[in-house]
């Protein structure tokens, strides 16, 4: 007697078959079935056993209506058609069989043609999830082959696609655990479909083996990838693959892990290391190794002097690279240094004037003292001392001894001839209040007015901050760069109090202490009390931390009912620098303190703040390596030096020595007998437990020099992203390349006109498969000659184009979002593709 589950089937798909055919015959040879023909309900049906009566039962169901359906159940063998009475209803009716192998097929929506499928996977069939599963990715006129992959992909719970069906594979399988089972023999084995599997991988990969494994056509897949040793012999779909697998996010680890282990037994790295001169990777990156070896042979062409635009060209073919985010700083570092060498090799540092050298250096001489910084600080934040060590002392040596020094003494020279400490191109730090600050208030156009004052943001660095600013897409603020002359001696205390409003900023000698209009300055609360003084009551002084906490909905709006003129305090610089134990962590410093700033102009914002300034007490001088021997000071003979620094001292009755100048309170802008002494050049003064590499207090271009950002928010309307055309597209491929060539319309513009980033591929229009690997393109031109924006590159087709002949294919253009792993649909032209092998005619 048949099992409950089994009958359920039977009846099932009897109920099927009768749904599908008027007549349904069952041949039963053994009469096994008969039980659960005579227990069998149909529906909408006549059930008649045939023993015999074929002529009676031929005429019932000629007079019977045409809805009417029988299930005719025969306890006997299918006689031959000569001899079959019931052979004109068996042909334009349904068999039904009750075969375990019949029915699997039957249930899972298939044909009898496939029973030898069913009688070969028989372990997939057992499972009604598995046939059910795989009749809903049935379709019509499907061949074995189709129907076997859908049975892959029902295994694996993943489309029927065997190139994502090679991803799942690859993440199940550790590739440095020798013992570790194949999952593809794990996963299809027991069906009997592991063969298929690489069938199908062999059909569109090319990959034969007597005994295939995961493994092994990993080491094949790796191998037709490399651009280096024996070349593999895959099909150029394995590049598409490659291609696939490291863009996904989900797969991404997998692929990390494969590469590695396959440049391990690959021998990547030696060969690579006995690669000719003119061995050229391109823009392969399936081996992070190749990536180490681009930026080897950087540092290098860059120590033996290679062109900056070969480098640069480099650089630019890396970016789209799977490693290029891993290894950005060192990219940077190395870009920063072309950057630096081609601003030294310019530059003529010749200081005709006081007046000449300041207009020189916030010119142009101050993109030199940044380009020291971001190449110092991507190099430290790639972590890779012993790759960039020649280049590094390449840029230190340079910047110090070709820019530095020469700069500062020929500087020096002006500042020894000066009797005051004033200026006629840049206005004094003094008078920043009442241009920047009074002014705008006392008119009616200004309600409100925020004023960022970040400790040691010296010139270069602002001016640094506020081009990024500039070209930041979207709405956001209107940059305005100027300049003024810090007060002497430049340090904090001094700074500080030159920023607030008052008609006389006094030092005192004793301590290095400043006040205003007798009031100290000292602290955010004395800074305070000294701006509410000045504006009634409605400003306010406090913290950039505090400042950020500010709710805005509640405090946030009672700051700004409450107060006219709000001053944030920001310290990251100088708290970082100015301590001997983190100085050399100064540029890092830097980096935070643009984030900061960021962030406090966003609550700004928030605030409905329309206007505000980024201003500094004072600059920096800061160099990486040690300090020369000849950079050391002395401090000069005095009656009195109470207060010390590394480029200042202040006292009485100081006798003047070489190399050093004195100024007179008076020369400075205050009262009192006693003077300043400063080192000229580089010198620093000795001072016990105080760092040496970042100081202040001096007067250099890179101390003296203040930067003032003017911010006023944007109402123009929102930027927009730079448009893209394709020129010159062939109607059909013809050949194994397509060459394409794309327009960028417009020059980039700062916030106007943004850069725009392309993925370009091709695909099959009937099932958007991959036909060939995409390529990423940057647009962001801001050339004004059309020819210069315009960009070409060749799209390599995979041999899986070859199933699509005759048929229309799509060229895809996709733009990249920062932050968005699917790029986003951007153009899409339709071609046809036409295989150009000469015997294939469709006319004669």
């Amino acid at each position: 007697m048949t099992t409950s589950p089994t009958r359920i089937r039977i009846q099932d798909s009897l109920d099927a078959a009768l749904a599908r055919k008027r007549v349904v015959l069952w041949y039963d040879p053994t009469g096994e079935w008969a039980e659960d023909f005579d227990s069998y309900q149909p529906k909408a049906a006549e059930k008649r056993r045939v023993v015999g009566n074929e002529f009676t039962i031929k005429v019932a169901i000629s007079r019977a209506p045409l809805h009417h359906r029988f299930l005719l159940y025969i306890p006997s063998e299918k006689p031959p058609e000569p001899d079959n009475w019931l052979l004109d209803l068996l042909l334009a009716g349904h068999e039904f069989k009750a075969d375990r192998a019949s029915l699997d097929i039957q249930e899972a929506g298939l044909t009898l043609e496939f029973k030898a499928l069913a009688q070969q996977h028989e372990a997939f069939f057992r499972s009604p999830f598995h046939t059910q599963h795989l009749k809903d990715l049935l379709r019509p006129n499907e061949d074995e082959n189709a129907v076997r992959l859908k049975m892959l992909a029902v295994l694996a719970k993943q489309p029927p696609d065997i190139d994502k069906l090679l991803l799942r594979a690859f993440s199940q399988l550790d590739p440095t655990d020798a013992e570790a089972d194949d999952p593809v023999e794990a996963t299809y084995g027991s069906a009997q479909l592991s063969g298929h599997f690489w069938k199908t991988v062999a059909s569109k990969f090319g990959y034969r083996s007597p005994a295939p494994s995961l493994r092994d056509f990993a080491v094949a897949l790796f191998r037709s990838a490399s651009p280096i040793g024996p070349q593999g012999d895959l099909q150029p779909h394995s590049r598409v693959f490659l291609s696939f697998w490291k863009d996904s996010l989900t797969n991404r680890p997998a692929f990390v892990a494969w590469s590695e282990a396959m440049a391990q037994l690959l021998a990547i790295e030696p060969q690579l290391n006995d690669a000719p001169p003119e061995f050229d990777p391109g823009e392969e990156d399936s081996f992070e190794l190749i990536e180490r070896f681009v930026l080897h042979r950087l540092v290098q062409g860059f120590a033996a002097g290679d062109p900056e635009e070969q480098l640069l060209q480099t650089i630019r073919n890396r970016r789209h690279s799977t490693w290029y985010e891993k290894h950005q700083h060192g990219y940077q570092a190395i870009e920063q240094a072309i950057s630096l060498r081609s601003l030294l090799q310019k530059a003529a540092l010749q200081v005709e004037s006081f007046e000449a050298g300041l207009q020189h250096y916030t010119n142009s001489w101050w993109r030199i003292d940044a380009a020291y910084r971001r190449c110092t600080f991507h190099a430290r934040a790639y972590q890779q001392p012993g790759l960039l060590q020649q280049l590094r002392h390449w840029v230190e040596s340079h910047y110090v001894n070709n820019f530095l020094l020469p700069l500062t003494n020929h500087w020096s020279d002006h500042v020894a001839g000066l009797t005051q400490w004033r200026s006629d191109a840049l206005p004094r730090q003094k008078e920043f209040h009442m241009r920047y600050v009074h002014a705008p208030l006392s008119s009616r156009g200004l309600k409100r007015l925020f004023v960022v004052i970040s400790d040691a943001l010296r010139y270069e660095a602002a001016r640094d901050f506020a081009e990024r600013l500039q070209n930041q897409p979207g709405k956001g603020w209107q940059v305005e760069m100027q300049a003024l002359l810090g007060s002497l001696p430049s340090y904090t205390q001094l700074g500080m109090a030159s920023l607030l409003p008052g008609a006389q900023v006094s030092l005192n000698p004793a301590d290095g202490s400043a006040m205003v209009d007798g009031v100290s300055a000292t602290g955010t609360d004395n800074r305070d009390k000294i701006l509410k003084a000045y504006a009634d009551g409605r400003a306010k002084a406090l913290l950039a931390e505090d400042f950020l906490n500010l709710p805005t909905k509640t405090a946030g709006r009672e700051l700004t009912r409450d107060h006219d003129l709000i001053v944030i305090y920001h310290n990251r610089i100088d708290q970082v620098g100015d301590k001997l134990a983190t100085e050399v962590q100064t540029f890092q410093a830097v980096e935070q303190a643009f984030e900061d700033l960021e962030q406090i102009l966003r609550k700004i914002g928030s605030l409905k703040g329309s206007q505000a300034l980024i201003t500094a007490d004072h600059g920096f001088l800061f160099q990486q390596k040690p300090l020369d021997a000849n950079d050391k000071a002395v401090f000069p003979p005095a009656d009195q030096l109470p207060t010390k620094s590394r480029r200042f001292a202040l006292g009485d009755g100081i006798e003047p020595r070489p190399g050093q100048k004195i100024f007179a309170a008076q020369a400075l802008g205050f009262t009192g007998s006693w003077s300043a002494v400063f080192p000229l050049g580089l010198d620093r003064f000795p001072i016990k437990g105080s760092g040496a590499r970042f100081v202040h207090g001096g007067t250099s271009l890179q101390e003296v020099v203040v930067p003032v950002i003017k911010l006023r928010r944007e109402t123009k309307e929102e930027s927009r992203l730079v448009e893209v055309d394709v020129l010159r597209l062939p109607a059909k491929i013809t050949t194994t390349r397509l060459k394409v060539s794309l327009f960028q319309r417009d020059p980039v513009e700062a916030k106007n006109v943004l850069p725009l980033q392309l993925r370009i591929g091709l695909y099959a229009k009937a099932d958007d498969a991959p036909l060939c690997a995409p390529r990423t393109l940057l647009f962001d031109s801001a050339a004004s000659d059309p020819r210069e924006r315009e960009q070409q590159l060749t799209l390599e087709l995979s041999n899986a184009a070859d199933a699509y002949n005759n048929q229309p294919v799509e060229l895809r253009l996709e733009r990249v979002v920062e932050g968005v792993a699917t790029p986003v649909p951007y153009k899409t032209e339709e071609l046809k593709l036409q295989r150009p092998f000469g015997s294939d005619f469709e006319d004669f």
